[in-house]
């Protein structure tokens, strides 16, 4: 899950009850996922409502049509989600198509498609927590859409009814409408795959200051789970292209430097240098400057093979040569040295070498993910070692209420 933390907090706790878009009839609160939208916008789409399939096409839509099922199960262009459809025609007269659902529906979708659904269930509940308090916080998000949520990694990854799992499904209906709230507002309750041993402050990645996301010690992640540890390596032409792909003009790259770190290694500025200037990266972006893993990483230049320059012997004994030219400020002269002995018994070798410019750059890195709150391995690591959903949630999220 990707998420970039603009909002203050004070401006948050307006939020914690005028999102709530409730159907009296049924106590359900329903959420609107974008489905397709801007760019992925349709000219037509094929709508299955109880077993009977119609193509709707943007000329067919005045304004927006609603598509429901007797069993609440409707599928859009094969996939089949649950709640019903909405299909909006936009400005430039294309379809947005919307999944009007429940929210708890939403979240069951969700677990399996952010988390492994092998995990444990005290994880894949604590992950149910998030998946509900993120939603609610940030309801509303695509609005200029019309919309609240995108199914992307932007927002949470969503995949409707093939998103589901048994164990999923059982986490979110033991955690059902349970949420946690700082002072009162829904938490910015963001999350990454893997730490690699420490989460970080959120003001060393996105530059906010959220009293809740502070760095915390993950003991009990797994340093066996995927990106717990990595390694990459880039050369310099790919590191030249990178910069050249993203506009900045510093001509063949010649050093990359890591300026300063946060307390527990995630970098928070990196110096790119070229032969026509050099780029400062801070924070954040840090990480997708080398696209890297996580922010929390060394950088190591790789040299060829050093190439030497000249060498001077000595040897102890009687010198070899008769006589020796001697190049000096008066021009030059020859000497005898049929006379001359060097002090001393073994070879000297004085090598004169450079080390040149860096070919290859070795990263070595820890943790998958932006690193803020709750580490998903953590948590499963956690669970297994006996602690519940509510103890996970607030070793992550500091001074937090769950209710």
């Amino acid at each position: 899950m990707k998420r970039f933390i603009s909002i203050m907090l004070a401006i948050s706790l307006i939020f914690v009850v005028a999102y709530a878009d409730t159907d009296e009839k049924d106590e359900k609160t329903y959420i609107n996922i974008g489905l397709y939208y801007g760019n992925s916008a349709k000219t037509s789409v094929e709508i299955t409502c109880d077993e009977e399939t119609k193509t709707v096409n943007a000329e067919d839509i005045e304004n927006s049509e609603e598509f429901e099922s007797d069993n609440e199960i409707v599928s859009v262009n094969g996939t089949k989600y649950r709640g019903s459809i909405v299909v909006n025609k936009n400005s430039s007269g294309l379809l947005t198509v919307i999944n009007r659902v429940d929210i708890e529906d939403y979240v069951a979708s969700v677990i399996a498609s952010e988390m492994s659904p092998s995990f444990n269930v005290e994880a894949l509940k604590a992950q149910a927590v998030c998946a509900r308090t993120y939603a609610l916080r940030n309801k509303g998000k695509h609005s200029a859409y019309g919309f609240d949520l995108c199914t992307s990694t932007d927002c949470q990854t969503y995949k409707g009814i093939s998103g589901e799992s048994e164990k999923c499904t059982r986490a979110t209906e033991e955690t059902k409408g349970v949420v946690m709230t700082y002072k009162g507002a829904y938490v910015e309750a963001v999350y990454s795959a893997t730490s690699g041993g420490y989460t970080e402050d959120v003001e060393n990645v996105w530059g906010s200051d959220i009293p809740y996301l502070k760095a915390v010690e993950d003991t009990y992640e797994s340093k066996s789970v995927y990106g717990s540890t990595w390694e990459k390596e880039l050369t310099a032409d790919e590191v030249t292209k990178l910069m050249n792909d993203r506009g900045y003009n510093i001509g063949n790259v010649t050093d990359i430097q890591v300026v300063s770190t946060s307390e527990h290694g995630a970098v928070l500025e990196l110096k790119i240098v070229g032969t026509n200037g050099e780029k400062v990266f801070k924070k954040e972006s840090c990480r997708w400057a080398l696209n890297t893993n996580s922010q929390a990483y060394t950088v190591t230049p790789q040299y060829a093979e050093k190439k030497k320059l000249q060498s001077l012997f000595a040897y102890g004994g009687r010198a070899l040569p008769k006589k020796v030219t001697v190049i000096t400020a008066k021009g030059k002269s020859t000497v005898s040295l049929e006379g001359l002995f060097i002090k001393g018994s073994t070879q000297i070798q004085f090598d004169s070498q450079t080390d040149g410019v860096p070919t290859t750059y070795k990263l070595e890195g820890r943790g998958y993910g932006h690193l803020v709150g709750m580490s998903q391995n953590g948590a499963n690591g956690m669970a297994e070692a006996g602690f519940d959903y509510e103890e996970i949630l607030k070793h992550y999220y500091k001074g937090i209420d769950i209710n």
